[in-house]
């Protein structure tokens, strides 16, 4: 039998669909191409975001995770390779058990559209996102902050998209628009009672990204914590610290507490306090802390820079000095001037004191009461008794 004959004889055995051997083996490859296609959309569908989105499918430099939008594709590729392997187990089943074919071609029919409606409608809210937050990086340009509201609403249109679409992609199985309204809303009032802390982050959230009081890229101490802000989400706020460090706050702690902005003007003080010794020269002592101050190019001539004599200390005479800086400059004009008084105070013989403890010693006291001493009593003898001569 030569080669032809085999492979025709191979054929009409694999199409025999009444023996079982030719069912367990179509159903097997049905569940391995669907699961190979599946991971193909799933990769096409992450090429497409990073076309249409701006999004890139990979973590950034470093070990920082990944976005919110790289998420929600992962989880739209898990559902789409999760439908293929529905169809792959239809067909199996009708080839294994005799399910009806009309059922499962309804059902993923629905599917295929539903599933069609929710990537549309999210990559449709994602490139629209993505053109606020890029519109919101030109107003910053002309007006600081513009960019904190815009991403703030970039979020919005992006979750908001998806809730859309999520009704239409319902909708597809046979669910009415006004019974979909109806379970959200019954939903969404549950949801708002389990989640009040949830909304009431999203409340300060809106309140921050209207009013402002930072804006990303801004130093400042939230809830106690020292940082630069590296993103406003609806419900968080993203703070770098100095250390590398990344501390999330959510947004009505955020707006709840005090805020402290380091960088909202552009101007910083300088406030610095050294102290001398009570026998060195005062007047030097001022002279010098005065000029290191005025030849820093770093600080500003108006305000001028002052520097006074302010407490007379237990063991020390104490001179604040103070002086307006560029707020980038103030953390290095800080250090460096620290650093030049002393070395100028040890040039000039001005000592800085340590603390001063007098040690005061008592000779040991005998503090015992005092013994009371009895004297002999002469004796006397009975009256009637005494002795005659």
């Amino acid at each position: 039998m030569d080669l032809q004959q085999q492979l025709n004889a191979f054929r009409l055995w694999a199409f025999d669909f009444d023996g079982q051997t030719q069912k367990w083996m179509w159903s097997a490859i049905a569940l391995v191409l669907a699961y190979l296609v599946g991971i193909l959309v799933a990769r096409l569908l992450v090429f497409i975001a990073g076309k249409l989105s701006g999004l890139r499918h990979k973590k950034a430099e470093g070990d920082e995770p990944k976005s919110a939008d790289h998420v929600m594709i992962d989880i739209l590729g898990a559902i789409i390779r999760l439908a293929f392997l529905l169809i792959a187990g239809a067909f199996a089943a009708n080839l294994l058990f005799g399910y009806p074919l009309e059922q499962a071609e309804t059902l993923g029919v629905a599917a295929i559209r539903g599933l069609a409606i929710l990537v549309g409608v999210w990559f449709l809210g994602s490139w629209l996102g993505s053109r606020v937050r890029k519109f919101g990086r030109k107003v910053d340009r002309a007006h600081s902050g513009g960019e904190t509201l815009f991403n703030f609403l970039g979020a919005l249109v992006r979750f908001g998209a998806f809730a859309v679409g999520l009704i239409a992609a319902l909708q597809q199985f046979g669910f009415d628009t006004a019974s979909l309204l109806a379970i959200v809303g019954a939903a969404g009032l549950a949801i708002a009672l389990a989640l009040q802390d949830t909304l009431k982050a999203v409340a300060a959230g809106v309140v921050i990204a209207v009013f402002r009081p930072y804006k990303i890229g801004d130093n400042v101490r939230i809830s106690g914590q020292d940082g630069t802000v590296a993103d406003i989400t609806p419900f968080t706020t993203v703070l770098n610290t100095i250390d590398n460090r990344e501390v999330v706050i959510t947004n009505d702690r955020a707006w709840g507490d005090v805020i402290v902005n380091s960088s909202a003007r552009s101007l910083r003080r300088l406030d610095l306090l050294f102290s001398i010794d009570y026998d060195d020269d005062l007047d030097k002592a001022v002279r010098l802390i005065t000029g290191i101050l005025n030849d820093d190019n770093r600080i500003r001539s108006e305000p001028p820079v002052w520097v006074k004599v302010v407490e007379l200390a237990t063991s020390s005479v104490d001179i604040r000095a103070r002086a307006w800086v560029s707020n980038a400059d103030w953390w290095d004009a800080r250090c460096d001037t620290i650093r030049a008084v002393k070395l100028a105070f040890d040039a000039n013989g001005i000592t800085i004191p340590y603390p001063h403890q007098v040690e005061v010693s008592k000779h040991p006291v005998d503090r015992r009461p005092p013994q009371l001493q009895h004297e002999p009593e002469e004796y006397r003898p009975p009256r009637g008794l005494e002795p005659t001569d």
